[in-house]
């Protein structure tokens, strides 16, 4: 279903459910219904140790002022008496209809011919199957009395009620007219549950998962609280039909907590206010806890308080936000406002502070709700949409940077010796590869005869344009300090002095390498570099470490370098840190003791394979391909013949 779609479809639902229910405004008389809650009257035994057959001398009835009354979180049991005087028309009205759905305890008790109480018994301890009428209400066949009658009412929830006379053809025209507008709503709830799980597995948001648990348990507590979680799901169970409500609604607000918290990205934008928020949330699990194991009047209570609290604080967040005028605010602020007032109305119902009537009471929370979930998937939606354009930006500005990397890649490799150098008595390999786009190596030659050469290798630290820019500044360097080509020395000092100052916060490693192949002379000095490996032609390893610091951080650096004769035959091998930082699958390092052992190995391998060899041989030990590597991997290789 398109998103407009599915909007449309909810806004539908919306109207409908606020056109339905308008003409079974239960206060009327319908002809074959009639509303009598004022024409008995209670009394109130808070310690619950009165009988029927004294109540009617014991108890102080008061009337009832209301069709439709609350008496909150009453204490004790309710009694309720209606003398014969105010007896409907048996024949019309056969039925005495208690309009609540979540009372513990409902007894009826009218006298038989040998005038002695009969009990008609009903609410959630008796199940469904032992009950006179199986019905998600309270009803009783009231037949021919002409005694008073009494009820007695007994609950942990917050008790509101109305008593209707009606018939059996009347009922279950209510009940069908009920159970389709109701079937509406909770279908409408599993398809916003469903629509929005599919998305949540594609976008990977876990506002997504949050708003469909705070979905999936509101709908779970409307059941409960209408009674049909009872009547269809656990038509026997006492337990679950007295915490369903509690623990249902505590779920709800504490989903409800994660869900706002993680879209309004309130841990970053109110580190403080979200630690007391998620207190609140923490609350919600304690108050299921409560309800789990017998607290069900404590949870109750609790719920309502919380709902009241939750919604407060989120109040505060929203008038901070709007402020701000942080867009992803707009359409939850209204859903939110909508839900506190919500809360707040309900809370004042159930505390008994409100008046209320059944139909006020039972779609309270259907209308608010799906408003209020047609809003909340308004502003998931528009999260979606603002995520896009994100993703469409941030896609933009990589194909930029890209774009740029590749031109200053070019650059480089550009830039880099066309050709290897021709000198004599030496055969050459030479191997550059950049990490992904942009590295920071590159080497450089100078050979002003046939038998000398002057080659220096350098890495810069860090990748990309930067280091390739300094690259470039390096290789300008290493062009001013041809005259020195036979001191290595000489040659990374002066480096040095032109790079410093112009390197922050980056520096340079380099090693510089003279061979001379007509005297056989090969000076070698290394700034912060890695050794060089000279290797005799019968199989002896030299590791060379002359001492020298890294090039650019400081004004004067002091570079030693190293002199060894050579003869034909010998290696030499220069490279940068990639190669020796090479990592297999468990994280160790190929390192010096790799390398020794791949030259001492290959030995006899031929000059112009030792370069294919070698990559081998590192892709084989890290076992990953060369072009995905991490770090830029650089290495020059020299004969003597």
């Amino acid at each position: 279903m398109k998103p407009n779609l599915y909007k449309f479809t909810l806004f539908f639902i919306l109207i409908s459910f606020l056109a339905l229910p308008i003409s079974a405004e239960p206060n009327e008389d319908m002809g074959e219904r009639l509303v009598a809650t004022k024409k008995f009257t209670y009394w109130i035994d808070r310690k619950s140790n009165t009988t029927a057959d004294s109540v009617i001398s014991v108890g102080k009835f008061q009337p009832i002022d209301d069709e439709f009354v609350n008496f909150g979180f009453l204490k004790g049991t309710l009694w309720l008496r209606l003398d014969p005087t105010d007896f409907p028309n048996p024949t019309k009205f056969p039925l005495l209809l208690v309009q609540a759905h979540n009372i513990d305890l409902v007894d009826l008790y009218h006298k038989d011919g040998n005038d002695s109480f009969i009990v008609s018994k009903s609410g959630h301890i008796q199940p469904m199957f032992q009950r006179e009428f199986p019905h998600r209400n309270f009803v009783f066949r009231m037949g021919h009395q002409k005694e008073t009658i009494l009820i007695a009412i007994k609950s942990d929830i917050s008790l509101q009620f109305s008593i209707v006379f009606t018939n059996q053809r009347n009922l279950q025209r209510e009940d069908y007219v009920t159970q389709w507008v109701y079937g509406l709503f909770f279908g409408s709830l599993g398809i916003i549950i469903l629509y929005n799980l599919a998305i949540a597995f594609f976008v990977r948001d876990k506002s997504y998962f949050y708003y469909i648990g705070y979905v999936l348990f509101f709908g779970l507590g409307q059941l409960s609280l209408l009674g049909f979680f009872g009547y269809f799901f656990v038509p026997n169970s006492y337990y679950w039909k007295r915490v369903g409500i509690p623990v249902f609604f505590s779920l709800c607000l504490f989903f409800f907590v994660l869900f706002t918290a993680n879209f309004l990205k309130i841990k970053v934008r109110l580190p403080r206010t979200t630690r007391f928020y998620h207190l609140l949330g923490a609350f919600s699990l304690f108050n299921v806890c409560i309800a789990l194991f017998d607290g069900i009047a404590e949870s109750s209570i609790g719920v309502s308080w919380l709902s009241v609290i939750i919604c407060l604080t989120l109040f505060g967040i929203l008038i901070w936000g709007l402020k701000k005028r942080i867009r992803s605010f707009y359409y939850i602020s209204i859903a939110f406002f909508l839900l506190l007032f919500t809360c707040m109305i309900y809370g004042l119902l159930k505390f008994g502070i409100l008046p209320s009537n059944p139909f006020f009471e039972e779609m309270l929370f259907p209308i608010a709700s799906l408003a209020d979930i047609t809003l909340f998937a308004f502003a998931l939606a528009d999260r979606i949409q603002l995520l896009r354009q994100e993703k469409d930006l941030a896609l933009a500005q990589v194909t930029s940077l890209r774009r740029e990397r590749k031109i200053s890649r070019d650059i480089l490799m550009q830039s880099l010796p066309k050709t290897n150098p021709d000198v004599k008595n030496l055969q050459i390999q030479i191997y550059i590869q950049p990490m992904k786009d942009v590295g920071g190596d590159f080497y450089e030659y100078h050979s002003p005869n046939p038998y000398e050469l002057g080659i220096v290798l350098c890495d810069v630290s860090g990748h990309g344009i930067p280091a390739s820019l300094i690259s470039a500044m390096g290789k300008v360097a290493f062009t001013t300090q041809k005259d020195s080509i036979s001191s290595p020395k000489q040659v990374l000092e002066g480096m040095n002095r032109v790079l410093y100052g112009n390197c922050s916060p980056q520096y340079v490693t380099a090693s510089y390498l003279y061979l001379n192949s007509s005297t056989n002379v090969w000076r070698f000095g290394r700034a912060g570099h890695p050794s060089a490996f000279l290797q005799r032609a019968s199989g002896e390893i030299i590791k060379v470490h002359p001492k020298g610091k890294i090039i650019g951080v400081f004004p004067e650096i002091q570079i030693d370098e190293t002199t060894y004769p050579v003869l034909p035959k010998d290696r030499i091998l220069l490279l940068s840190d990639g190669v020796l930082e090479c990592f297999d699958p468990k994280g160790n390092m190929f390192g010096d003791t790799g390398l020794i052992e791949f030259l001492k190995t290959n030995r006899e391998l031929p000059n112009h394979l030792f370069k294919g060899k070698l990559i081998q041989t590192l892709e084989s030990f890290s076992n990953r391909e060369i072009k995905d590597w991490e770090d830029d991997l650089t290495f020059i290789f020299l004969e003597l013949v």
